[in-house]
């Protein structure tokens, strides 16, 4: 019975350790990714791509685990470390959407509507938000999206 208990314990303690081993390197590639992306001289859309890229493969992690704390402590630390890249990304996306014309915004906005991320954002977000509303550490993550885009930021809601 001890024994059994022991080898429990200790496959527990792994399994956790090697989840938070993996959270880690996760939030170092997006954080790496995240701030090449914002000083990189790339188009709008490209910079879009890349921050609902990685916002995607954020929200898929937070969603696996039942407890909604777990994956919140995730968001929370996405949030912090790259709170400075997306809102350089979001700066420069809508910078250039506001010296667009209105003809170009609406190209702009249908271009992006037809991405494939667009699509799993539309379908991702719904979900994280009702599973995570409720949990402060994503609410900054939640919130982000809602108002950092300016003008752009409407598209979440026409997205959600």
């Amino acid at each position: 019975m001890r024994l059994t208990r022991s080898i429990f314990l200790f496959f527990a303690v792994a399994l956790s350790a090697a989840a938070c081993f993996n959270y880690s390197k996760f939030l170092a590639q997006e954080r790496g990714m995240l701030a090449r992306v914002s000083r990189a001289n790339l188009k709008p859309e490209q910079k879009l791509d890349s921050l609902l890229a990685s916002s995607i493969r954020v929200m898929e992690t937070a969603l696996k685990p039942v407890n909604p704390v777990k994956g919140g402590k995730l968001v929370a630390q996405y949030c912090d470390q790259n709170e400075a890249a997306m809102e350089a990304i979001a700066a420069q996306v809508n910078g250039e959407f506001d010296r667009m014309n209105l003809i170009d915004q609406g190209v702009f906005t249908a271009n992006f509507i037809r991405k494939p991320y667009a699509k799993q954002f539309a379908d991702l977000y719904p979900k994280f938000k009702k599973k995570y509303k409720q949990v402060k550490t994503a609410a900054r993550f939640i919130g982000f999206f809602a108002k950092a885009f300016g003008k752009l930021g409407k598209l979440t809601d026409l997205l959600g």
